[in-house]
């Protein structure tokens, strides 16, 4: 692991031009990168449903994912857009000149207007307009100030350089290389043995060529862990069940003093997750970005709001969200939100199928 990695699908082969790409980068499908633009280690900017457009002078750093929703939304950043650590941009517009903070999220259909600053962690909802010439924060996010020219490119300047008590960085983010999560002696390639350990994958699942899974752990058909994911089983087991997808950048970690990780049928784990010990049942549903403490329960067709914050020893009830950091209940899921949430695991049983065809994935 560690060269940049460029993948077509169906066909359509991304337009990387001059880009500058950190090792283990992945560009998949129907992308345009214009000048200058520069990604960090294990970004993933994933067009297999829509186009997606990274503007001049961008800079996405470590472990930043971009993706779009099928048939549905595309995502565009404007010119000199900065991308925070672990940040998400989804299927939404960010226009020139933002500064999008340390594991902030962006939703479908999202416009962020000219300048605006969104504070690391922040959630931006599905359809939220955000202002330019603001500093945004919150889940869901709101305007705290305006922000003048010279303060949004200091925050610019400390979110590249990575360090700093200020509203765009993180400190606590996971390790945003592999290195920490390889075991020792490992070879290349995302399958890793621990302790005589060996993952089982079924052969009709998907394992992207940047992510790393190791040790016990047992996958069921027609499952896709996506590109920079980590799953990692030392001394206790993780299962994840039929039809089930790890999006881009999710960390889930099992061992023996945490204990197990199982995962049910036609579960959507969502980009950039970190999880725990937990138990995730049938048709469960794990927003974007969203941090699941150990001894977490998932009842059936329960959904975990994006950059939702559950803590250790929660039982999120069947059927309902829970959302907010920390998570608490928030309403019953409705039918027709269940079924667009099953159409999407659909989606990626397509997506699984389409990728396997595809040696360069």
């Amino acid at each position: 692991m560690a060269d940049s990695v460029t993948v077509p699908y169906l066909e359509e082969r991304p337009d990387t031009g001059d880009a500058i790409r950190g090792p283990d980068s992945a560009v998949i499908g129907r992308v345009r990168l214009d000048s200058g633009v520069r990604l960090g280690g294990l970004v993933t900017i994933r067009a297999d449903g829509h186009d997606v457009r990274i503007g001049p002078g961008c800079i996405l750093l470590d472990r930043a994912t971009v993706h779009v929703a099928d048939n549905a939304y595309p995502a565009n950043m404007g010119a000199r857009v900065t991308l925070g650590r672990y940040a998400l941009v989804h299927a939404c517009n960010v226009a020139d000149e933002c500064v999008i903070g340390d594991a902030a999220v962006i939703m479908d259909d999202a416009e962020v207007g000219p300048g605006a600053v969104i504070a690391a962690g922040a959630l931006v909802p599905p359809g939220k307009t955000v202002d330019g010439g603001w500093l945004h924060d919150g889940n869901p996010a709101r305007p705290v100030r305006a922000i003048e020219p010279a303060e949004r490119e200091r925050l610019r300047a400390a979110l590249i350089a990575g360090g700093g008590a200020n509203s765009v960085c993180r400190s606590d983010l996971p390790p945003l290389d592999m290195a920490p999560y390889l075991p020792n002696r490992a070879g290349p390639g995302p399958r890793h043995e621990i302790d005589g350990q060996w993952p089982r994958i079924d052969g009709r699942s998907f394992t992207a060529r940047t992510s790393l899974v190791a040790g016990d752990v047992l996958v069921g058909p027609d499952v896709s862990i996506w590109y920079g994911c980590v799953v990692r089983a030392d001394g206790a087991r993780i299962t994840i069940g039929p039809r089930t997808n790890v999006q881009d950048n999710a960390i889930l970690l099992a061992d023996a003093d945490r204990g197990p990780i199982t995962i049910g049928a036609d579960v959507t784990i969502g980009h950039n997750v970190q999880m725990g010990a937990c138990i995730i049942e049938d048709e469960a549903l794990i927003g974007m970005g969203a941090e699941m403490g150990d001894g977490v329960v998932v009842e059936p067709g329960a959904l975990v709001g994006a950059r939702a914050l559950v803590a250790s020893g929660t039982v999120v009830k069947a059927g309902h969200i829970w959302a907010g950091r920390p998570a608490s209940a928030f309403r019953p899921v409705r039918p027709e939100e269940r079924d667009f949430f099953l159409r999407g695991k659909d989606v990626y049983v397509n997506y699984t199928h389409n990728y396997l065809a595809e040696p360069a994935a």
